[in-house]
């Protein structure tokens, strides 16, 4: 992996992270205010594009699949308050096992149906794998088409983050710790939650 292909990486984990921050902010503390849904639509697809670098660059893909689903199982408890049994970091799991053994696509897009984001999430995954492995105009089409069938209006903000994907130019930014990325996602929604509840 080049300088630059880890910079880029770095860079779209910290806007997914922050994105991510706002879009549950709005969520569980102001659900009025529609514009933090909005800028959260581009957390999905950067973690949809560092799951598929990672998923291909990493030396042990089995460890790096167990880290997706073991975060995703201790998720569940707080992920069953929005309705959710299986949070998006199954669906990101089916992306990866799909896109490193093609074989399973065709159960993986049956199983992404019970997950966060559904049968739309696990294809947006494609769409960005397409998108920077494959063929780019075609890869930002399938993006485009994908919107028609979100089922929310405000899932069309998510095209914002093609942008930021198709950008190779990244400064260098500080390293997320590993454990750190896995960590934060269940822990600032448990806070929130805790706010919420005055808990």
């Amino acid at each position: 992996m080049t300088k630059e292909s880890y910079d880029k990486i770095n860079a779209i984990k910290w806007i997914g992270i922050i994105t991510m921050t706002i879009d549950h902010v709005g969520y569980y503390l102001f659900p009025h205010l529609i514009w933090l849904r909005m800028v959260g639509r581009i957390a999905f697809p950067c973690f949809l594009y560092t799951t598929i670098q990672g998923a291909q660059h990493t030396r042990n893909f089995k460890r790096y699949l167990f880290q997706l689903l073991g975060t995703g199982i201790l998720t569940i408890p707080i992920s069953l308050y929005s309705g959710t049994i299986f949070n998006v970091l199954f669906t990101l799991a089916l992306v990866a096992i799909s896109i490193i053994d093609k074989r399973f696509f065709g159960l993986a897009l049956v199983l992404s149906y019970f997950c966060e984001y559904g049968i739309y999430g696990f294809l947006l995954g494609w769409a960005i794998y397409c998108m920077v492995s494959i063929h780019k105009l075609l890869g930002v089409f399938l993006f485009l088409v994908l919107q028609f069938f979100a089922g929310s209006s405000v899932q069309i903000f998510s095209c914002l983050a093609i942008f930021l994907l198709l950008i190779d130019t990244y400064s260098r930014t500080k390293k997320i710790p590993k454990i750190i990325g896995y960590i934060y996602y269940p822990l600032h929604q448990f806070v929130l939650l805790a706010i919420k509840f005055n808990l």
